[in-house]
């Protein structure tokens, strides 16, 4: 048992190689490089498979630990991209915001997936409280420009429906969508709502609609 606690609080140094490791020893590794830096870590690897492997292995020792995962195959991501994937990358991508340090695991494909630099991303925020003088029609291009779709009626993230002074939201990281009434440009309430049944579930004072793209 000493021998290996001792493999693991070999020095860090800044520049340095990891070879011929198991999966488990790389992943208590890489934790304690975590411990060691105070930034984020991001780890490639070649597929899909592999990144998901590693993120089941490494997230039971860490739990700020994020996958953000691509297709494998371009053609996958023009003719038939995997909603969820997309969902778990936005999702990634807004836990890289919060304060604490964490590792995101990604493939190749992720790698080299083009992603809009730090303040765009940021400025695609869409902050709303009760009170907020705004048209509804420039939320609506509000939410167009930063990767929602208009429906009839809202059923999964990403999506947006109006239905004159009314707009419905689904935003990412809720599982319900929410619901914006307006009084002629004020809004006037925000309330969560059951997208099966249309049902009211609770108000609340503000939201923020976070980027879809």
């Amino acid at each position: 048992m000493n021998f290996f606690k001792g493999l693991i609080d070999l020095p860090i140094e800044k520049s340095m190689g990891i070879c011929n490791v198991t999966d488990e020893f790389f992943c208590l590794i890489l934790n304690k490089i975590n411990n060691y830096d105070n930034k984020n870590i991001l780890v490639v690897v070649n597929s899909l498979y592999e990144a998901n492997k590693l993120y089941n292995s490494l997230s039971i020792y860490n739990s700020n630990t994020f996958l953000f995962p691509m297709d494998d195959f371009l053609t996958s991501e023009a003719l038939a991209a995997s909603p969820d994937l997309r969902i778990k990358r936005l999702e990634t991508l807004q836990k890289t915001f919060c304060d604490e340090k964490c590792i995101i695991i990604t493939n190749l494909m992720g790698y080299l997936r083009y992603l809009p630099c730090k303040k765009v991303y940021e400025s695609a925020f869409v902050k709303l409280k009760i009170g907020d003088i705004i048209k509804p029609s420039d939320l609506v291009e509000k939410l167009v420009s930063c990767g929602y779709t208009r429906d009839s009626l809202v059923n999964k993230t990403g999506e947006f429906a109006v239905r004159g002074f009314v707009i419905d939201i689904f935003p990412i990281d809720f599982d319900n969508p929410i619901r914006i009434e307006f009084f002629d440009d004020e809004i006037e309430s925000i309330r969560f709502f059951d997208s099966e049944t249309q049902k009211s579930i609770s108000n609340v004072d503000n939201i923020t609609v976070n980027p879809f793209f």
